[in-house]
């Protein structure tokens, strides 16, 4: 493995850590919610968040990946005070309105509920917008220390706040005889209120990590750079309003398409999604790292870029492995009601690996600066996910959705992949690519298929099964992933 290779897989390490243990340790609030909240109010939460992914993404618009660009071709310093300023302007004017509507959007969306919940998603959005750009700072100074260490201090302010509000303080009042102000504001709040409030608290708490570097900032605010970051960066924007609707628009639609209950069953399809949250750790702590790699090392070579996709493409299928074998342990983190939404959880892993591939396919035309494809790509996706949604989940309800986003996202991949063969040819290898599917969907039908009854003998062929993929290609490494 070349130096740069070693690097980059040094930086996916470190992001792959810091993101798989806060995300792990987010993930730990789903068992917590569905425990403490009713069924409603957990629907609801999976219903704001998916909201609160698709706003996050339209009031960043695509300034990060445009940073990265102009970083490396402008005055660093001008692009970062610029994209700052820009985003600050935003997400200030995003919190007034958000505030100002917010009884307007409560009657309008969930029957006059819920208004001082609008209002805490105006503000997580607001602030976590707008800390996007000292987040890409630190990526592009390949402080990646420093990056996870702050993202796991915000998972942890937001899971201390969760335990403060839910656990704590009925105690305290429980226990201490107080009937003021602070204790009639929280007997009337219910459990979404104060999700979102855990959340806006430690997004808040964040901004003070960056105080020191936001008041010290040089540079300045220029009009004449900020066109071309802008004209840069709306195709990015696009790719990533269609990634996220995408992805979260069974949850924003599944309470309207399904007549009854529909908050109680988007409430079981969301934790059983939650389940599928290693396939997108593993992903996502991938592109932060692969895309500051790939702007540093374009003059690398076309070998490197399909080498990067062999190795991908084989640890997402021992994720997806690992869950799906494994998936009677993993279900201690739901209870009883919620069991009946495992029928989701290989299909959500697989969409969700055709996603990571597709992003390693994008690099094409973003090194060659036609990110319009990105744009036309994640438009297709998007109408294909939200017309099967419309179409599949009032018939079939969550495994509908969960149909929706695979094909959603392996149309992407599909399309990406013939038309950047066309423009910036890549020797990716469909062979490999292709024995990694087909040996890991046998050995995913061998355990759906048959299982021992004893329990010695169950987990010792299912540990059996899990090692057999790995075995297999081990002794064929140097055939696999050798490129010339």
């Amino acid at each position: 493995m070349s130096l740069s290779l070693k690097r980059l897989a040094g930086d996916t390490i470190i992001y792959g850590a810091s993101t798989m243990v806060g995300r792990l340790l987010n993930w730990l609030l789903m068992p917590f919610y569905i425990r403490i909240l009713t069924t409603q109010e957990y629907g609801v939460i999976v219903n704001l968040y998916g909201i609160i992914s698709i706003l996050l993404v339209i009031f960043t618009y695509g300034l990060e990946t445009g940073f990265f660009r102009f970083a490396r071709k402008e005055n660093v310093s001008d692009v970062f005070k610029t994209s700052v300023v820009m985003l600050s302007i935003t997400s200030f004017l995003l919190i007034i309105f958000n505030t100002f509507f917010s009884n307007w959007l409560s009657c309008f969306f969930y029957d006059g509920k819920y208004r001082l919940s609008i209002i805490l998603v105006g503000i997580i959005i607001g602030f976590d917008a707008f800390l996007s750009i000292p987040f890409a700072r630190l990526r592009l100074q390949n402080k990646s220390l420093r990056f996870g260490i702050i993202k796991l201090v915000s998972i942890l302010l937001n899971i201390g706040f969760n335990l403060f509000f839910f656990i704590v303080l009925p105690h305290i009042f429980k226990y201490v005889s107080y009937n003021g102000v602070i204790k009639s504001i929280y007997n009337n709040a219910d459990g979404v209120v104060l999700v979102l409030l855990s959340n806006a608290l430690s997004s808040v708490f964040i901004f003070f990590f960056f105080i020191k570097d936001l008041l010290s900032m040089k540079g300045i605010f220029n009009k004449t750079l900020l066109r071309p970051i802008l004209n840069y960066s709306w195709p990015v924007l696009i790719v990533g309003i269609t990634g996220m609707i995408t992805l979260n628009i069974d949850k924003i639609l599944m309470p309207s398409l399904i007549q009854k209950d529909g908050f109680k069953e988007l409430a079981i399809y969301g934790a059983n999604f939650k389940i599928g949250v290693l396939m997108s750790l593993f992903t996502q702590s991938f592109r932060f790292a692969f895309e500051p790699y790939f702007f540093n090392n374009r003059d690398k070579g076309v070998n490197s870029y399909a080498q990067i996709m062999s190795y991908f493409v084989f640890f997402g299928f021992i994720i997806f492995l690992g869950i799906t074998i494994f998936q009677d342990l993993i279900n201690v983190l739901l209870i009883q009601d919620y069991f009946r939404g495992n029928i989701i959880i290989p299909l959500i892993l697989l969409a969700q690996l055709c996603y990571g591939i597709y992003f390693n396919l994008s690099l094409w035309y973003k090194l060659t600066d036609n990110t319009i494809y990105g744009a036309i790509f994640g438009c297709v996706g998007m109408v294909i996910t939200v017309v099967l949604n419309l179409f599949l989940v009032p018939i079939y309800g969550m495994i509908g959705a969960a149909f929706a986003l695979f094909f959603g996202y392996c149309t992407m991949m599909v399309i990406s992949y013939l038309i950047g063969q066309k423009h910036y040819p890549i020797p990716y290898s469909l062979k490999i690519i292709g024995s990694f599917s087909f040996v890991a969907f046998i050995i995913f039908s061998i355990n759906y298929l048959y299982v021992p009854d004893q329990i010695f003998f169950k987990y010792l062929f299912k540990i059996a099964l899990f090692i057999s993929f790995p075995l297999i290609f081990y002794f064929k490494k140097d055939s696999l992933f050798k490129f010339n």
